[in-house]
């Protein structure tokens, strides 16, 4: 294969694992497979296909949604942290120094049956796959690991977007909502983020609906609504002024939702 066809892989398999990461989000919060061992299976394909350690990713996932990105919230970005920062270490660090985010996962994964189990077999799996793939091909190991790292950074730009200069103690502030048609066609309505961190079990569909319902009742905040995509340049650009290596004020406190938000397990 030429040099131009394996690019085009990777700019292929950037693309599905972004997309991937849409449908294994809506996964963790409603199921789209009933089945116990059917869901458990779909749980796995979806953690690995995003580079994920599934059952690690989804209580690192509700542990967010408890704290709505503020004290608490282990993937929050530190006070007077620059956004490339951010980006680089929350990419790297389930790789490469996961100690003390792995200690916290496991603390939580014992509160339930099987999910420490689950958590090792998930890790074992994904870096199992790795290894025996820069075993048979090495550079093909580091252009999909390269390619794994990128999509993981790209979800965490859509994290700090989603949540720039929100407040975690105000119910109305909790998300910034982006009524971007293209992406929400084809994110699952992912721009609504407001609507979901307060109503996290609601189905995607009817997040555009709720998000109305919501507004009529005060509970999103006009100045945290935009037009443009997470990934949209212009909203890129923003981000990185906003959050420059430079000193900052800190993020507020959180307070929990009144739902406690569903899972997949």
């Amino acid at each position: 294969m030429s040099e131009v066809g394996r690019a085009a892989l990777l700019v292929l398999g950037f693309v599905l694992l972004f997309w991937n990461y849409a449908v294994l989000h809506n996964h963790m919060h409603v199921p789209i497979a009933r089945p116990r061992a059917l869901r458990w299976l779909v749980s796995r394909t979806l953690g690995l296909a995003c580079g994920f350690a599934y059952r690690g990713f989804h209580i690192h996932h509700f542990n967010h949604h408890r704290y709505n990105d503020g004290e608490g919230d282990w993937g929050r970005r530190r006070p007077g942290e620059g956004a490339l920062t951010y980006l680089v270490r929350s990419t790297l660090t389930p790789w490469f120094w996961p100690y003390a985010l792995l200690g916290q996962i496991w603390k939580v994964a014992s509160q339930k049956r099987g999910q420490r189990a689950e958590l090792v077999l998930d890790f074992v799996l994904l870096q199992g796959s790795l290894v025996v793939l820069a075993l048979w091909r090495p550079w093909l190991a580091l252009s999909y690991f390269g390619m794994v790292l990128l999509g993981q950074l790209t979800i965490h730009l859509l994290n700090l977007a989603a949540h720039h200069e929100t407040d975690a103690t105000q119910k109305d502030g909790l998300g910034v909502t982006s009524t971007s048609r293209l992406y929400n066609l084809l994110c699952f309505n992912a721009g609504y983020h407001q609507a979901h961190h307060l109503r996290p079990q609601a189905p995607w569909r009817e997040l555009p609906a709720l998000t109305a319902r919501l507004a009529g009742e005060g509970l999103v905040r006009p100045t945290l609504q935009t037009p443009l995509a997470p990934i949209h340049p212009a909203w890129v650009v923003r981000l990185f002024r906003s959050y420059a290596p430079a000193p900052c004020n800190p993020q507020k406190d959180s307070t929990t939702t009144s739902e406690t938000p569903s899972a997949a397990t």
